[in-house]
């Protein structure tokens, strides 16, 4: 059996993302036909020829020496944005994907001042400084190509077609699909058999009188993870059987099947509705403990290590979230009056235009986690099949059916009274949309009720329960805006305890008072004051003495002094101080 799960994990496939870059320098660069001397570096990459007989080609360098040496490549592709509109009736064009044969370089000081609106009349790029690369040199102005316009092998490596794009859509990303050729290269990179020297891209048809040309992000565009140019690699390896994805990797990026995301500018934050900054009131900050994504109908699926899912996803799939946050700091005898909770999120729907309401429950019973299923190896690069698709539960893990699952027996464990996690109905709260990236679920009644169960032990702390809509109608209508171009899937992907940064991590907020303080003197009525913020002390047991009545001259001006624990409590420190002043 050991032997078998070791067969298993060298199999399973890693996916990586590398964006361009060079040693020390720039990873792509556009180079002019019959310009020598022009460069162009760190704007937009160029392909084809415009309305003037000017011809550009593109090069572009990813560096693979962090993937393993023993790394086998089974599947890659290279990915470029259309950074101009292509209008419908444009013809469409094809991009042919070259290897580059000879070293060529960038320097940080070839960027041209022409804007893109321009170029289908006047391609141009500046002029070039040391170290650039131009249609002469791979150096300039020390290393001349063999060839003018980059010495490169003829085998075709992959290509993809460009169309115009329907009125009212952007273009979709040029995904150059893998070949043979173009996986047996990518390999030679990573043995080191083969110089890497990059690519180069360029129209199959060079025709100065044919004004067919591309506009495309390059490796400098703003919002790298959406715009910039990207080599997917999926592949095995034995000496690195449990490597992950790099962070780059997850969702966020642009993947094969999926439509491009427009970027966004961010509506005005709404005001937290616990804020930090309040006075007269006690705080409690805290992260959350564990939580874990459920996947609707699927006894044997779990997921409780990264990113936590909710909602329908591309595949189908409906998640349902649960997290968990400690509050035990909070003293007892503390009065709610505000609790809120603000998480980050990950994946591709800060900009999505399909819009997601999550509600949030609180969960009735206890449930657990192993901490121990991140998303499932992929075997093609699709953006739902990254961190969204559960793995094999384990012993311990809590899933769709079983609060605690047991892998050795699924008929057994510890199942939930309902399916999909015993909550309570009525919902606590609801997320605001009020920034890309940061979402809060406000304070309620139910929510603020719920916290103060949870303080005084009189409910169980199990937690809470992120939802969507998952009737039939609302399940039919996202699966037909998924279908739309820049329409984003109805899910959050939240960003939960174990992510690596501390600011990105779920926060409960939470408003208390503390209890009151009775103080009865000789002189005056009781006294009620605050009860500075201090554990709940423990009271002693008085001291038993044979005669019950105190002595009145030495008590004559005593202060008694007791935090309100119990009425009986009180009544009795009562009784002692009429005592006292008769």
């Amino acid at each position: 059996m050991m032997a078998a799960a070791m067969t298993a994990v060298r199999g399973a496939e890693v996916y990586q993302v590398i964006h361009p870059s060079f040693d020390d320098s720039f990873g792509d660069a556009v180079i002019f036909s019959d310009e020598p001397d022009q460069a162009a570096g760190g704007s937009d990459l160029i392909v084809g020829c415009n309305n003037n007989g000017q011809c550009a080609r593109s090069l572009l360098h990813f560096n693979v020496d962090t993937l393993p040496d023993d790394a086998v490549v089974t599947d890659v592709q290279m990915t470029l944005l259309p950074a101009a509109k292509i209008a419908p009736e444009d013809p469409s064009m094809t991009l042919n994907l070259h290897q580059v044969t000879s070293l060529w370089s960038r320097s940080s000081d070839s960027i041209p001042d022409g804007e893109r609106d321009s170029w289908p009349e006047s391609l141009a790029g500046t002029a070039a400084s040391a170290g650039d690369v131009t249609w002469k040199y791979a150096v300039y102005p020390d290393t001349e190509w063999e060839n003018l316009g980059g010495d490169v092998n003829s085998e075709i490596l992959t290509s993809v077609e460009s169309a115009g794009t329907p009125e009212g859509e952007r273009a979709s990303t040029l995904f150059f699909s893998a070949t043979n050729t173009f996986k047996e290269l990518v390999q030679e990179w990573i043995a080191g058999t083969t110089p890497n020297f990059g690519v180069l891209v360029k129209r199959d048809t060079e025709d100065p009188s044919d004004n067919r040309l591309r506009v495309l992000f390059h490796e400098e565009s703003g919002n790298k993870d959406y715009r910039s140019p990207k080599l997917l690699i999926t592949y095995t390896s034995e000496s690195n059987p449990e490597q992950m994805p790099s962070l780059p990797s997850g969702p966020g990026i642009l993947l094969p099947g999926e439509p491009t995301k427009a970027p966004t500018t961010s509506s005005p934050t709404t005001a937290p509705a616990c804020p930090l900054t309040a006075e007269g009131v006690e705080l409690f900050t805290g992260t959350s403990s564990q939580h874990a994504s459920i996947f609707l109908g699927k006894q044997g699926l779990s997921q409780d290590k990264g990113a936590f899912g909710v909602g329908i996803v591309r595949s189908g799939e409906i998640l349902r979230g649960l997290i968990k946050f400690p509050v035990d700091s909070i003293p007892t005898g503390a009065e709610i009056t505000c609790a809120e909770i603000i998480v980050k999120t990950t994946g591709p729907c800060g900009p999505c235009k399909g819009e997601v309401e999550v509600e949030m429950h609180q969960l009735m019973s206890p449930w657990t986690t192993t901490n121990t299923n991140d998303f499932l190896s992929q075997q093609q690069p699709k953006l739902y099949q990254v961190e969204l698709q559960g793995a094999g539960a384990n012993t311990g893990d809590t899933t769709w059916t079983h609060s605690t699952y047991d892998a050795t027996d699924p008929s057994g464990g510890v199942k939930w009274g309902t399916a999909g996690g015993d909550v309570n109905p009525l919902v606590i709260s609801a997320e605001v949309d009020d920034e890309r990236g940061q979402h809060k679920f406000p304070t309620s009644e139910g929510f603020v009720n719920a916290i103060q169960g949870f303080v005084d032990g009189t409910v169980e702390n199990n937690g809470f329960l992120f939802k969507t809509e998952e009737d039939d109608a609302y399940v039919a209508l996202k699966a037909e805006e998924n279908t739309y171009k820049d329409s984003g899937t109805a899910y959050r992907l939240f960003k939960a305890e174990d992510t690596e940064k501390e600011a990105d991590r779920p926060l409960l907020v939470v408003h208390y008072t503390l209890p009151e303080v009775i103080a009865v003197t000789a002189d005056a009525s009781p006294q009620v004051s605050p009860t500075p913020a201090m554990p709940t002390p423990s009271i002693p047991t008085p001291e038993t003495k044979s005669d019950p009545t105190p002595e009145t001259e030495s008590s004559s001006n005593a202060v008694l002094s007791t935090p309100v624990y119990d009425v009986a409590i009180i009544t009795l420190m009562m009784n002692v101080a009429l005592i006292v002043l008769a």
